[in-house]
């Protein structure tokens, strides 16, 4: 080859080598167009050295646990809230609480020794960690106890967690092997590549765009997938393999038929007889005798062993009653804090041993949405003590709304004997607007709505005796007085009202003027708590109480006794 041939074929090839490589680019960019490649799945995770993430009921949470030595550690907040809401932690001692049928489980921040009952025993690992003034369980403690579903996964390491039993989910099934891509649309790069017939998660909350929807895998990851890979469409519910663990039930002999007697001194005890005197129905006393009197869970008594003595001689089992109506009370305190909770629950089963009381009832009103897993967990304890000593717990209970559904009937009636429903205060002292303690059609809807969460056989449905009359004067705000039932009739006949029936409460109902002003009220008696009693009979409740003994006559227990006859 001569010379010129050479240095033509040298440059030809340094052509052929300079356009490739100029040409190379392009071709990168077409081919990535085509198929962008993988992102790793820290993308979506963002996760720092030893933390793992938490997918929670379909979505991604904001809040990481951690790996320490092998062991997963869950934020407590997360664990109680998802994984199994009977994990209590105090904050101020630095303690979890956990109560199961055999005992109440207490362990110490950063202590792998932990206490069940009186028994101490070993972890391998705590199972409650302080960090970053953030307090977190451990997996393997909560993998004993709970009923959720969960799942661990690894690179990235994350935990699947399912625990809402209510909700329903959209879910299908891919046609076709597929990627899950970052956006919606095959520009993006994806996660993973998922074979057919995987069925994920659809969030339909999530616009389509680019004939792309929005989809999460069941081990977490969430991303987009061709539109018309998705077969099978259906809303269903996740399926747990376990429930919540439910307390063995005490029961009265028979329906119960509770009067709640209500005692300010020590000299109202000395009512009793008079009280009960006709209510031969009644086979339960409840007097309010106990009241908190203090954040570190002191209280005030009134009970009375003679009165106590007197009802047993009549039948009658004595349920004490306390109540959180004090001044200053702060339930995050007293039932917030393990060792004043403590307290008060041994305080009230040691009172109703000195006086032989057959159970306690717990009438806390003022619980807030803050408060709410320490009143759990303070009815919790309190029923696991009780129950280790015969006595009943009963718990009072507004009709459920969505404002007080903190109160968790669900959980009272897993827990406690017998929730008892207060179908009452339809209007209260503080109502924008005059009208029925109880119209019959809120006593259906409260008893309909709380059989949705608790048994029958651990419902009481408590009914009144009293109403109120209501005086209502232009630009003011009505101005309520309680009446028994005597009274409300005294009142009525001393203004030559004439009561009408009212078909929509389920009531007679009368009106008057006076002095200006326009007063309305709604009667109880006999006709109407009869119609009442006979919906609560039908729902095949556990029984009835009553608020308050003294309001009634005596033939309203004419009326009761002839209702829970039979029942």
């Amino acid at each position: 080859m001569t010379k010129k041939k050479k240095r033509l074929l040298v440059v030809v090839v340094l052509a052929v080598v300079l356009v490739a490589l100029l040409a190379r680019p392009v071709v990168n960019l077409v081919i990535e167009w085509l198929d962008p490649g993988q992102a790793p799945l820290n993308d979506l995770f963002k996760l720092k050295k030893n933390e793992v993430a938490l997918v929670i009921n379909d979505e991604q949470s904001k809040e990481k646990g951690y790996e320490a030595e092998g062991e997963i550690y869950i934020p407590a907040s997360v664990a109680s809230t998802y994984m199994d809401q009977r994990i209590y932690v105090d904050t101020v001692e630095s303690s979890l609480s956990y109560v199961t049928s055999g005992g109440v489980i207490l362990a110490q921040a950063g202590e792998v020794s932990y206490q069940v009952g009186k028994e101490t025993q070993n972890a391998k690992k705590p199972i409650l960690q302080k960090k970053d003034d953030a307090f977190y369980v451990s997996l393997s403690f909560i993998k004993e106890h709970t009923s959720c579903y969960y799942k661990t996964y690894q690179n990235p390491k994350r935990l699947v967690i399912m625990s809402d039993r209510s909700a329903s989910y959209t879910m299908a099934s891919l046609t076709e092997d597929t990627r899950v891509r970052k956006g919606p649309n095959k520009k993006y790069k994806y996660f993973v590549e998922l074979a057919k017939g995987t069925r994920v998660f659809v969030e339909t909350d999530k616009k389509k765009e680019n004939d792309y929807t929005a989809v999460t895998t069941q081990d977490g990851i969430a991303g987009y997938v061709p539109s018309d890979r998705l077969q099978g469409q259906k809303e269903t519910a996740w399926k747990f393999d376990k429930e919540p663990e439910s307390f063995t039930q005490l029961k009265t002999k028979g329906q119960v038929c509770l009067g709640w007697h209500q005692v300010t001194n020590e000299t109202s005890s000395g009512q009793l007889p008079s009280l009960i005197q006709s209510a031969k129905a009644m086979n339960v006393i409840s007097p309010t005798w106990y009241a908190l009197s203090d954040n570190t869970g002191k209280f005030s008594s009134l009970a009375n062993s003679s009165y106590v003595a007197q009802a047993h001689a009549q039948g009658k089992q004595v349920w004490g009653l306390i109540n959180d109506f004090g001044n200053g009370i702060k339930l995050s305190k007293v039932l917030g804090v393990t060792s004043n909770r403590n307290r008060l629950v041994n305080g009230l089963v040691a009172t109703a041993i000195q006086h032989e009381l057959d159970g306690i009832n717990i009438d806390f009103e003022h619980v807030t949405k803050d408060t709410a897993p320490a009143y759990l967990e303070f009815l919790r304890e309190l029923t696991l003590k009780c129950h280790a000593n015969d006595l009943i717990v009963s718990v009072d209970n507004y009709s459920p709304a969505s404002y007080n559904a903190y109160y968790d009937l669900e959980e009272q009636g897993r827990i406690v004997d017998y929730v008892i429903l207060m179908a009452y205060d339809e209007h209260y002292n503080g109502s924008e607007e005059s009208g029925s303690v109880s119209s019959l059609p809120f006593v259906k809807e409260g008893v309909k709505n709380v059989l949705a969460k608790v048994p029958a056989e651990r419902t009481v449905v408590a009914l009144p005796f009293y109403t109120r009359l209501w005086k209502e004067v232009k630009g003011k705000k009505p101005h309520p007085e309680a009446y028994g039932m005597s009274g409300a009739e005294s009142v009525v006949r001393a203004n030559d009202a004439s009561p009408k029936w009212d078909e929509a409460t389920g009531q007679y109902y009368a009106e008057f003027k006076s002095s200006g002003a326009t007063y309305k009220i709604w009667l109880e008696e006999e006709t109407s708590l009869k119609k009442k009693l006979e919906v609560v009979k039908k729902s095949k409740t556990a029984g009835v109480a009553f608020w308050k003994l003294g309001f009634e006559r005596a033939v309203t227990w004419t009326t009761i006794a002839d209702a829970v006859r039979g029942w």
